[in-house]
């Protein structure tokens, strides 16, 4: 069975929450649903053109200010294409980790080199910590219900970083305490 292009979905959610230009696109997402969700310029510029083609979002506005922007909304079909995709069980999600493979196949002359990673995936989640934070103080309390919405998903945001963090510092204590014992 072929997947989903789930980009496309993506995308239509956050044109419907307000029209933009691809580089806004790219910009909103990393700073709203980047912690699960992010896909390059070039993907999300294709997948818009895509999306065009098919008659899901439209050009709303056009500007040559300097460069040329082009805003996109979405279309009355792609409204409904996104209604009928939401209603759909989400396929099963894939994890992958580098970081935790690394961790997997390396050998103890790694383990400087992994004290480096884990230090820097815990300073990391630390700044995401940070900048949910400061999201979660924008998130307007008139949206009522979608207020609601975008909260939970910055509930995981923060559940996530925080269990990170705890296990970053947790592989920390433990690789450190490991190599104490070899002296």
């Amino acid at each position: 069975m072929k997947r989903i292009n789930t980009t496309h979905f993506a995308i239509l959610g956050l044109l419907r929450i307000k029209p933009m230009s691809a580089y806004e696109l790219v910009k909103f997402s990393k700073e709203s649903i980047g912690l699960f969700w992010n896909e390059s310029y070039g993907h999300i510029h294709k997948s818009i053109k895509q999306l065009e083609a098919d008659g899901d979002v439209e050009v709303v506005e056009e500007a040559s200010t300097g460069r040329k922007k082009i805003v996109y909304g979405v279309t009355p079909q792609g409204k409904d294409r996104l209604d009928a995709w939401l209603v759909v069980p989400p396929e099963e999600s894939v994890m992958r980790n580098e970081l935790l493979m690394k961790l997997f196949v390396s050998e103890e002359r790694h383990v400087p080199q992994l004290v480096e990673f884990l230090q820097a995936e815990l300073a990391a989640a630390e700044e995401l910590s940070a900048m949910l934070a400061g999201i979660k103080a924008s998130v307007p309390a008139e949206a009522g219900k979608q207020s609601q919405l975008w909260l939970l998903t910055l509930d995981y945001g923060e559940r996530y970083l925080r269990m990170t963090t705890e296990w970053c510092r947790h592989a920390l204590d433990t690789l450190d305490n490991s190599n104490e014992g070899q002296g």
